[in-house]
């Protein structure tokens, strides 16, 4: 892809048109104005800082789209073009389908760069927000056009294809970028003088010179900034959403840049094949508007600076400490133990480093996963059980706790994980003429577990809980809903589901909407279940792109308890005293009650980064699910603050708030019965 020659971009067609139309009628007074002449349409919007930025488009389909963008007067980015392409494929299995490949189908992928004729423009005011939206865009199947949203007390723009296709099955990634001028780094023939900066993999600031090509650049924290003439600009994906689910979170080089004869361009991509057998792209369900979202920021400042200012999103890619909370991510597959065995109970295995260097107070690793011998009736896995208890104390410490787990996948159906909340032996299947007990004279008691009433029995007796792993999907395909009326999903010890973005659609606004869907249908078939997030990812290094593949649980803890109390954790989970976070929202209390007139009256303290979008509150009557969406585009970037929602629900039994941004970023609770 990186061969590819510099100008396959966006264009505007250059070709013989007239000025085209601007409808403003969606525009209200606010801090954002609009001001169309013949030839343009101004946006002018308040900085954080108060300073008054403007920027220009032009309505001619044959200049750049982009004008200019600038700050009292003086003009940062200049004669500025979007890019887009989409690389194209069938999906096969459904929109929930992870094990799934469209480079492999038979009708192959296709690339397609987005070509934009301006035929039409319309400014619409949103909350105290203004976007522009400019029609003509065509990529392959897509149609669409350009969006450009601006936010009040922020230089954040939003730029975005916002394009839907009619064909079936269509699964698609999309690479994006902006053109800019940049006359003063112009040197004789092609070349350029131009400089970017970004963080490499190592977290060391580089400076790098642009050429002809595009050239790839594995980045820490998705982000690339340059320096222009009287400033500077920096580009970023959304922090989650642009990366749809992968199970090795290796830094493919997501960012780019070139520079060519008075040009600077910057941009994101993907890669369409990974050398990985499953690698599920993202989904475009026909007649869905999809937004392919690049965000800008620009600055009059040095490119470093505006750089350093874009990893305030996401709290430079680590967990924000929350007085009364801790976090807790579940769902690795690390192979720890056996490495341990191999490198000494000393050894500091890699993702310790990471994961406490992102704020992670504890983590459920689930070893024995394509590892390790799980499925032995002799010595061996209780000499494994011992060592994988040994190195998850070993790994613990004040700040950091390592709780074992298994993903066991025996018995009760799909794909699902079993906690216990101390050291527990037990044998994942037991012969004809073996006992259920027993005890090992060097490693104590142990289970033999034959069937799914013989495990229930054994979790029940050890204060354990389980759920289902990546439910709907991946090995759980058809669960739980397979299972909905057994004994062992119907116990309070089977907690629920896990929950992660996954599968992409970039339509919605929303991430994970597979497991919100079962979430809301478990509650509906009368049982009282939750989701908690998991990452579910193999090895990893510091390195890796792992924030963007992560989420979080903040369990209500007032401290961090020690190992041989890691259960409390489990216990906050099972009671549901806790919230689910991409990172970037904050959920401190939630409150959920029925109101007077027999509704819901739901209050939330809310802390946020990027400026939010919508809350929902979801409710079900025990047989179909209604949602109620609160617009949030008065707010600003970096907020916090407690709403007060009042939502007519007759017939309600349960309930659950969640909040979502413009990134697609989301935190949610789980349901309050009624």
């Amino acid at each position: 892809m990186i061969a590819r020659d510099a100008w396959l971009l966006l264009y505007v067609s250059v070709c013989t048109a007239a000025v085209v139309p601007i409808d403003t009628t969606g525009v209200r007074p606010g801090p954002v104005t609009v001001t169309a002449t013949g030839e343009s349409v101004t946006v002018a919007w308040p900085d954080e800082t108060g300073s008054q930025w403007r920027a220009e488009f032009s309505l001619d389909p044959v200049r750049p789209l982009i004008t200019g963008i600038g700050v009292a007067g003086k003009l940062v980015v200049e004669r500025a073009r979007p890019m887009y392409w989409v690389e194209t494929g069938k999906r096969r299995g459904g929109w929930d389908a992870f094990f799934d490949n469209p480079t492999t189908h038979p009708e192959g992928t296709r690339r397609f760069t987005g070509v934009l004729k301006l035929t039409s423009a319309k400014a619409r005011t949103l909350g105290d927000r203004v976007e522009l939206l400019f029609d003509g865009l065509t990529m392959g199947p897509f149609r669409g056009g350009v969006a450009y949203t601006f936010f009040p007390g922020s230089r954040l723009i939003q730029q975005e294809a916002v394009a839907s296709t009619g064909e079936p099955d269509t699964a698609y990634f999309y690479d994006a970028g902006i053109r800019m001028a940049n006359d003063r780094d112009r040197k004789p023939g092609w070349d350029m003088d131009s400089q970017v900066v970004f963080y490499d993999t190592s977290g060391k600031l580089r400076t790098e010179a642009p050429e002809l090509h595009r050239k790839a650049v594995a980045t820490r924290y998705r982000a690339i900034a340059a320096r222009l003439e009287r400033g500077s600009v920096a580009v970023f994906p959304t922090p989650h959403q642009y990366y749809f689910a992968r199970d090795i979170t290796t830094n493919l080089a997501h960012t780019w840049h070139s520079s060519y004869r008075g040009d600077i361009f910057l941009g994101v991509r993907q890669i369409s094949d990974d050398n990985t057998p499953f690698y599920p792209w993202m989904n475009a369900p026909p007649g869905t508007s999809q937004r392919m979202t690049l965000f800008l920021l620009p600055s009059g400042g040095d490119a470093g600076a505006t750089l350093d200012q874009t990893l305030r999103y996401t709290n430079s890619d680590r967990y924000p400490k929350l007085d009364g909370y801790k976090t807790f991510a579940p769902h690795w597959h690390f192979a720890y133990t056996m490495q341990a065995l191999k490198n000494g109970f000393d050894w500091t295995p890699p993702f310790k480093t990471v994961l406490k260097a992102m704020g992670v107070n504890a983590a459920a690793i689930m070893d024995f996963h394509g590892d390790g011998h799980p499925a032995d009736t002799t010595d061996l896995r209780l000499e494994e059980l011992a060592a994988f208890f040994k190195a998850c104390r070993s790994q613990s410490d004040s700040e950091f706790l390592l709780l074992p787990s298994e993903e066991a996948n025996v018995h009760l159906g799909g794909h699902w994980s079993l906690f216990f909340p101390k050291p527990v032996n037990w044998f994942m299947k037991r012969g004809p003429n073996e006992e259920p007990r027993g005890s090992h004279p060097a490693y104590g008691p142990y289970y033999r577990i034959g069937n799914e009433a013989e495990l229930l029995q054994m979790v029940r007796a050890e204060g354990g809980y389980m759920y289902q792993t990546h439910p709907r999907t991946k090995g759980s395909t058809g669960f739980p809903d397979k299972i909905r009326e057994t004994e062992h999903f119907k116990d309070r010890r089977y907690l629920g589901a896990g929950w992660k973005a996954m599968p992409s659609d970039l339509s919605t606004g929303r991430a994970g909407l597979r497991s919100l869907k079962l979430l809301d249908d478990m509650n509906n078939w009368g049982l009282k279940k939750r989701i908690f997030g998991e990452v579910d990812v193999f090895q990893l290094d510091s390195t890796h792109e792992l924030y963007a593949h992560m989420n979080i649980n903040y369990v209500k803890l007032a401290s961090q308890p020690a190992w041989d109390d890691y259960g409390k954790y489990l216990e906050g989970l099972a009671r549901g005293e806790y919230f689910t976070t991409t990172g970037e929202i904050l959920l401190p209390s939630v409150s959920i009650a029925a109101s007077p007139s027999g509704g819901i009256v739901a209050r939330a303290d809310v802390r946020w980064t990027y400026p939010l979008k919508f809350a929902e509150i979801v409710w079900g009557d025990g047989t179909n699910t209604h949602t109620e969406v609160i617009p949030l585009e008065s707010t600003r970037e970096f907020g916090t603050r407690t709403f007060d929602w009042n939502v007519e629900a007759p017939g309600w039994r349960w309930a659950r708030v969640a909040v979502w941004d413009v990134a697609a970023n989301g935190a949610f609770v789980n349901p309050t019965w009624r």
